[in-house]
C-alpha cells in the first residue's frame, strides 16, 4: 500500500469513528434509538466540521455494516441489521474456502448450548408449549417442511434465552445454514430424521423439567447427527466433483 493510500485509509477510519461516536452519544442521551432518524449529512457536517464526501463515506460504511438504513427522500435511520452484515462475512468465508458448513454447524452448536443454559432459567409454560407444537408431527412432514420446523425449533430456543447477541449470531448463520440443510435434507436417512425428532422432544422435556445436563446432551446428540451427515455429504460431493473433473479432462485429450 502506497503512502497516499495509507493516509487516505487512516483519514477515512478517523472520520468513521468520529461519526459513529457522535451517534453513540446521541443514543446515550436518548436523542436517537433503533428505528429513529439520525442527523442529516448537512447537520453532521456542521456539527462535526467534516466534509460532505467524508460524511458520506462514513455513512456508507455504517450502512454496509448494517448500522443504518438509507430511505429515499427520508434520510438515514439507525437500524439493527448486523446479523445480515455478519451473514455476508460468513458467506464470503465459505466462498473463499476459509470455512465450511461443518464449522458453521459447530458454531451453531455452541450458540444453542449457551442459549439453552439461559432458557432453562427463563422459559415459561407458553414458551415450552410453543416448542412442543413445533416438533409434534414433524416426522410426517415433507423434507422442506422438516427443515423449516427444525430451524424454527432452534430459533425459538435462542429467543427464549433472551440474549440479543446470541440472536444476532443465530440470524447471521440461520439463513446460510438453512439453505445448505435444505439440500442436505434430501440425503438424510429416515433413521436420522427420526433421531433428530427425538432430540427435539428430549430438549423440550428437559426444558420443562429444568434439566440442564439432559438438555445439553440432547442438543449435542442432535448436532452430532447433523455433523456426521454433513461430513458424509461433503465427502461424497467432493468425490463426485473430482470424478467430473477427471472425465472432463479425458474428454479434452
Amino acid at each position: 500500500m502506497t503512502e497516499t493510500k495509507q493516509k487516505r485509509k487512516e483519514e477515512h477510519e478517523k472520520v468513521y469513528f468520529t461519526v459513529i461516536e457522535y451517534i453513540k452519544q446521541l443514543a446515550k442521551e436518548g436523542k436517537v434509538s433503533f428505528g429513529g432518524r439520525i442527523p442529516s449529512e448537512r447537520e453532521l457536517m456542521n456539527t462535526l466540521g467534516l466534509s460532505r464526501n467524508s460524511i458520506r463515506e462514513a455513512l456508507r460504511s455504517m450502512e454496509n455494516m448494517g448500522l443504518i438504513e438509507s430511505r429515499q427522500g427520508q434520510g438515514n435511520f439507525l437500524v439493527n441489521h448486523m446479523g445480515r452484515s455478519l451473514n455476508s462475512v460468513f458467506s464470503m468465508l465459505l466462498f473463499m474456502g476459509e470455512s465450511d458448513y461443518v464449522e458453521i454447524s459447530q458454531l451453531r452448536r455452541f450458540i444453542e448450548i449457551g442459549a439453552y443454559l439461559l432458557a432453562v432459567k427463563k422459559a415459561e409454560e407458553e414458551d415450552i408449549s410453543r416448542l412442543e407444537e413445533i416438533w409434534k408431527g414433524i416426522e410426517e412432514c415433507s423434507g422442506e417442511e422438516k427443515v423449516r420446523r427444525d430451524k424454527q425449533f432452534h430459533d425459538e430456543i435462542i429467543r427464549i434465552s433472551g440474549n440479543r447477541l446470541l440472536g444476532i449470531l443465530n440470524e447471521s448463520l440461520g439463513d446460510l445454514f438453512e439453505t445448505f440443510i435444505e439440500e442436505l435434507a434430501l440425503h438424510i436417512a429416515s433413521k436420522d430424521w427420526n433421531a433428530l425428532c427425538m432430540c427435539h422432544e428430549k430438549v423440550s422435556e428437559c426444558l420443562r423439567d429444568r434439566d440442564v445436563q439432559g438438555g445439553m446432551k440432547a442438543i449435542r446428540e442432535h448436532y452430532n447427527i447433523i455433523d456426521a451427515d454433513l461430513e458424509e455429504y461433503t465427502r461424497r460431493t467432493k468425490s463426485n466433483s473430482c470424478l467430473a473433473e477427471k472425465d472432463a479432462a479425458q474428454d479434452d485429450i
